[in-house]
């Protein structure tokens, strides 16, 4: 996915877990809550390797493998909670949607044209609480420079109130931000957002996102 926090393991000993690009990271917390490696991360578990969405992202115009949806009231059919594109930006470009999964499962992303370059919105129905989330942040932020991590995570409010995870690549280059808020995890990535255009972007969101 994205090269962000990442904890090296050997390469033969790697996996993917087949759930969503932003669920997976927080699904994972629901099973190894407190003894797991956050978002961004490759941890080992007993025998289980899980390979959380901090892979090195190879296919920025379709990060899902989805299929392209004609109009956001398609999309719109398709899942269960209610899309909501970042107001103030032109609308989206390109509508992807996971193929082959439960309609509770989705995961749509709206791609945007922006100043700041390629804006991915993404949104799925959340597999952790509130609670849940905001330990998974903590746990993530508390990484911070530890051997064998590369990149860093960073705990951040919304001015609307919400709490959110902000998680830069080695070096700088990427950040994204996700949240949980309404019964939606949105996250927003790009190849060459910087921490303050995330939080922005976010900002433009989140006061809509109930």
């Amino acid at each position: 996915m994205f090269a962000a926090f990442i904890v090296r393991q050997p390469q033969s000993s790697r996996g993917r877990r087949p759930l969503g690009p932003v669920g997976a990271c927080l699904a994972a917390g629901v099973i190894m809550l407190l003894g797991t490696s956050g978002c961004g991360q490759s941890a080992q578990h007993g025998n289980r390797t899980e390979a959380l969405p901090g892979e090195v992202m190879t296919n920025w115009s379709n990060p899902i493998g989805g299929v392209a949806e004609a109009s956001m009231r398609s999309a719109q059919r398709k899942v269960m909670f209610r899309l909501r594109p970042i107001p103030m930006l032109s609308d989206p470009f390109r509508i992807l949607l996971t193929p082959d999964r439960p309609r509770a499962q989705r995961v749509v992303v709206l791609q945007y044209r922006t100043s700041a370059g390629l804006v991915d919105e993404y949104e799925e129905a959340p597999e952790l609480s509130l609670p849940e989330f905001h330990t998974m942040i903590k746990h993530w932020v508390g990484l911070n420079g530890k051997p064998g991590t590369e990149g860093t995570s960073t705990a951040v409010r919304l001015a609307s109130g919400y709490p959110a995870l902000i998680t830069t690549s080695p070096g700088g280059g990427t950040s994204d931000i996700r949240w949980i808020e309404g019964g939606v995890e949105y996250k927003i990535r790009g190849p060459s957002l910087t921490k303050k255009e995330c939080i922005r972007l976010a900002n433009l969101l989140a006061p809509v996102a109930r």
